[in-house]
């Protein structure tokens, strides 16, 4: 009897170490909990608010839509996405990607405006309509105009259709490059040309724009791109309003 009692004895001890020892352990494991829970609390008080765009020191001109957003996207030479928004440059066009300096445009338009800047978008006050849910305007990147930079490369060329309904035409840049010059040699032509046959206008039975003769293609406004038709290697008569013949070769969208 006294060695049972001895046994039962030991028993107890052992079952009282364990339940000490387990409720040591819990202890430990709520003390833990309740430190991490402290650290995230704290970083939680202490990290900053997510960024905003840092305001361009250039501001927008007119009336029409004006943000500052990121860049996130590059489309082409002529073409960016700013939040989200697709934004097609006012005036300044580059080549298509399949065409020449097309590549060097996008290379440009990338290295000037690099996915996660930040840009400022000026929207055209004469074309707030867009193009294709396009928004149609100036961008800067940094302290430069896009619009401008690529005309400065030589990587692009003012779109003489828009002079005359651009915000934009009457800035230095698209003066420099064309919009006055544009202007001045249509008074001289009309004033010294005979009167000529007029090409037939679109109708609204086949609404074709009579300078693509050999496809059928919907007049502008909007602007359309070659990646936004079907045809390829098809005829171009002046005045191109669509610029689908970059090199001037009569050929638009040239594979």
């Amino acid at each position: 009897m006294q060695y049972l009692g001895v046994l039962i004895g030991i028993g107890s001890y052992q079952q009282a170490q364990l339940e000490k020892e387990q409720r040591e352990a819990n202890q430990a494991f709520i003390d833990l909990m309740k430190k991490v829970a402290e650290s995230e609390q704290k970083q939680s008080t202490t990290r900053p608010a997510k960024s905003t765009p840092p305001i361009q020191s250039q501001s927008c001109s007119g009336s029409a839509g004006c943000f500052t957003g990121y860049v996130t996207d590059v489309i082409d030479g002529d073409t960016i996405e700013v939040d989200g928004t697709r934004i097609r440059l006012a005036l300044t066009s580059t080549p298509e990607l399949s065409e020449e300096y097309g590549i060097e445009a996008l290379e440009f338009t990338t290295t000037l405006c690099p996915i996660g800047s930040t840009a400022l978008v000026d929207e055209d006050d004469g074309q707030t309509g867009g193009s294709y849910g396009r928004t149609i305007g100036k961008v800067y990147c940094g302290d430069v105009s896009l619009n401008s930079a690529l005309l400065e490369e030589g990587l692009a060329y003012i779109d003489e259709t828009f002079c005359s309904t651009s915000e934009f035409s009457s800035e230095e840049w698209a003066k420099k490059y064309g919009c006055t010059q544009t202007d001045q040699k249509k008074e001289t032509e009309q004033a010294s040309q005979p009167p000529t046959s007029v090409p037939p206008a679109q109708t609204q039975e086949n609404n074709c724009d009579p300078s693509y003769p050999d496809v059928c293609i919907p007049p502008w406004p909007p602007d359309l791109d070659c990646g936004e038709i079907q045809y390829r290697n098809f005829k171009v008569l002046p005045p191109d309003p669509h610029r689908f013949d970059g090199d001037k070769d009569g050929i638009g969208c040239e594979e």
